[in-house]
């Protein structure tokens, strides 16, 4: 086992690192306002965050206002500014979001990698993106989708909480036998919270976890009945107030409304939206393919991963808001999905002992192609005038 000492020093510098890289590209986003851009989101979000509550213009945020109160009370706190106070906000959030991914890289893999390269896996994971492919398509995030956002505050907002949640879910199904009710009702508290952030998460993470309960149902012949049924309690908070949001925004008063139409929303960015799909998650698949779908059904964890990742690629593939097609909101729980997928598939593609040397080429050779396209991302972004 590692120094404690320079296991925590490792998840710190990987925070403050995080921290300081999402601090400035929220400033270039701040920067680049709504003059330049159609709709720039921190530009919109945070003249909410610091304006009059009252103005139409923003009644949306009304439902999902966490960041927007955070953004808010920095602001009148400290003498900053709106633009710095939004940029610090984000980054302590994706700062939270690290320190959790890197504690949980290190839980799972101390025996298996030293701390250096726990801490160059956690940030790789916090920044990779889709394969970078110019030649399929010209844009590294549009068309693909990606693990990794730098334009939406409230979904990077949300992020922590997501990931801290996906692996709370897992903890209360693997130790079911031992888990008490407060246990229950601080994720269901933590849950609704997610929602006022972002309802995106639970989006995507609900209805993942009815179809892994159904599943679990049929393969332990109904033992996992009463667990399902904690669980479905634990759920109702959030997903009356998801319900309540849903309605409010696709509601038969609201202005907005959603149909079905597959792979319109992708065909906006993407010629190849097969292809697209492929690039996005290139490594999680391959890290399925060397496990085998007999191993892969008996690892309930890394299978819920697959099943999240799969409930909220179909959400963006198959929905549409029709009023605003082009807007592509049924993506954000797949972006959320697709970071917990990957944290899952490199802690097992790591925890594997008997791969082959072509595995840990061809494994170690796609995660770095993911870093190195989401580091083009960021310094792109940094210099470009577009926001995403």
């Amino acid at each position: 086992m590692r120094d404690k000492k320079k296991g925590a020093a490792g998840g710190w510098l990987c925070t403050g690192i995080l921290f300081l890289m999402t601090f400035l590209m929220v400033k270039v986003e701040m920067g680049k306002g709504h003059e330049v851009l159609l709709y720039s989101d921190f530009a919109t979000h945070s003249s909410w965050a610091v304006g009059e509550f009252t103005d139409p213009l923003y009644d949306k945020f009304y439902a999902y206002p966490v960041w927007h109160l955070m953004v808010r009370l920095a602001n009148w706190l400290l003498p900053i500014g709106r633009e710095y106070a939004g940029a610090l906000v984000t980054a302590c959030c994706i700062g939270l979001g690290t320190l959790i991914l890197y504690h949980f890289l290190d839980k799972e893999l101390n025996g298996s990698l030293s701390c250096k390269k726990i801490c160059l896996l956690t940030m790789g994971i916090m920044v990779l993106t889709a394969l970078y492919m110019p030649w399929f398509n010209r844009e590294v995030y549009l068309g693909q989708s990606s693990p990794t956002i730098w334009h939406n505050p409230t979904n990077m907002a949300v992020k922590p909480l997501a990931l801290l949640l996906f692996l709370w879910f897992l903890r209360l199904y693997m130790n079911k036998q031992k888990i008490k009710g407060l246990e229950f009702a601080g994720f269901s508290g933590l849950l609704l919270l997610s929602c006022f952030v972002k309802p995106s998460f639970a989006q995507g993470f609900l209805p993942a976890v009815v179809l892994f309960l159904l599943i679990e149902l049929v393969r332990t012949k109904g033992g996992s009945f009463f667990f399902s049924l904690k669980m479905v309690a634990s759920f109702v908070p959030s997903g009356i107030y998801f319900l309540t949001q849903f309605f409010s925004m696709f509601g038969a008063e609201a202005e907005r409304s959603m149909g079905i139409s597959p792979f319109t929303v992708m065909r906006f960015d993407t010629d190849h939206p097969l292809i697209s799909i492929l690039q996005a998650v290139a490594f999680p698949l391959f890290v399925v393919g060397i496990t085998g779908w007999k191993k892969l059904f008996g690892d309930r964890e890394f299978l819920f991963s697959l099943v999240f990742y799969v409930v909220s690629l179909l959400e963006f593939i198959v929905l549409i808001e029709i009023t605003e097609p082009e807007s592509g909101n049924f993506e954000w729980a797949l972006q959320l999905a697709m970071f917990a997928f990957f944290a899952m598939a490199a802690v097992r593609f790591y925890q594997k002992e008997d791969k082959k040397l072509w595995m840990n080429y061809a494994g170690n050779g796609l995660l770095l192609y993911h870093v190195a396209s989401g580091i083009y991302y960021y310094i792109y972004l940094l210099i470009s005038p577009l926001q995403c």
